[in-house]
């Protein structure tokens, strides 16, 4: 980490502090949700427990028309509240554009953020997630950013004129709240779970079902944008899986054995989820993988898969039913 460096520079204090030990963000590293990721490494917070205790872990979400990967990712208002109380945060987002006053507001803002290494988040700077303001030099001023879209490790520049609108440059700061009651935090993330699982089952059967559906496909150019679509998605719900699996296996130690051993369950049917969402493959997106997609036994392979999810979801969510009611 830099010290905090004061320099005086025609006639003006000028101040410039970068985080050097905020580590780089990677996809497929275990954090592909990136509110959580950046949100985990902000407030000093675990990425598993902000997933859990948010129920966004066991959730699915689908954009029956388009396909859009970004919302299969937690993002939403409610989403990030629940991440922020589970941090021990409040959260307070800005949208940009800012005007000389505001700018002023929000300089003081990224600067304390930065000084008490409660980092401020941004969104769409470098691509279109979230990714975290490491440092600043308040002569220009210069931003230093993390995003999952850096190329090599070094710390991303930027200047006022990308904060543009709340796609790209939106900021959020948080404020320190009291420590959350983490039983109470876990039974919130179930509710959450059992609430959401009609809605996440028919996302789940809506994807498997486009998958079989082979007159969709038959436009090679559409089967290739869709096959990056498929595979982001795919990559999403795996990690949602896995995170929720670990979060149930360090939670049961908050409570008796008759809720715990249920939780047990549960975690174990997630991981099954993750496994079988899995085979359908990961990693990096590239050509043979759009060749797979485009292949309809591949796809029936694919939607085989996401049946599979549904049986182990559904034995989740009923061991997950069955601990909430052990839980006062």
């Amino acid at each position: 980490m830099h010290d905090l460096e004061a320099r005086v520079r025609r006639g003006r204090l000028t101040k410039r502090r970068i985080l050097k030990d905020v580590p780089a963000l990677r996809f497929g590293e275990g954090r592909d949700c990136t509110l959580p990721a950046a949100l985990a490494i902000a407030t000093g917070g675990e990425y598993d427990w902000l997933m859990g205790c948010s129920g966004a872990a066991f959730t699915t979400t689908i954009d029956e028309t388009s396909w859009d990967p970004l919302a299969a990712t937690p993002r939403d208002p409610e989403t990030r509240t629940r991440m922020a109380a589970a941090a021990g945060v409040r959260i307070d987002p800005v949208d940009p554009p800012f005007d000389d006053e505001m700018r002023a507001l929000v300089l003081d803002r990224l600067i304390e953020g930065v000084d008490t290494r409660l980092l401020p988040l941004e969104l769409g700077i470098g691509g279109p997630e979230y990714g975290l303001i490491v440092g600043y030099d308040d002569e220009a001023p210069t931003f230093y950013l993390r995003t999952f879209f850096d190329k090599d490790d070094d710390l991303r520049r930027v200047g006022w004129d990308v904060f543009e609108n709340a796609e790209r440059g939106a900021l959020t700061f948080a404020d320190r709240t009291a420590a959350p009651d983490r039983a109470r935090s876990v039974r919130d993330g179930i509710d959450v779970a059992i609430a959401s699982a009609d809605a996440s089952d028919r996302a789940l059967m809506s994807w498997a079902a486009t998958l079989r559906d082979d007159t969709r496909w038959a436009d090679s150019k559409h089967a290739g944008s869709a096959a990056f679509a498929d595979h982001a998605m795919r990559a999403v719900l795996v990690d949602k899986r896995r995170a929720a699996a670990r979060f149930l296996r360090a939670a049961r130690g908050l409570f008796a054995n008759a809720p715990g051993g249920d939780l047990l369950r549960a975690a174990e049917s997630c991981g099954y989820a993750a496994d079988a969402a899995a085979k359908g493959g990961l990693g990096p997106f590239d050509g043979s993988v759009a060749m797979r997609f485009i292949d309809a036994g591949h796809r029936r392979a694919f939607a085989k898969g996401l049946d599979a999810v549904r049986d182990h979801d559904r034995e989740a969510r009923e061991a997950l039913a069955s601990a909430r009611s052990s839980i006062k």
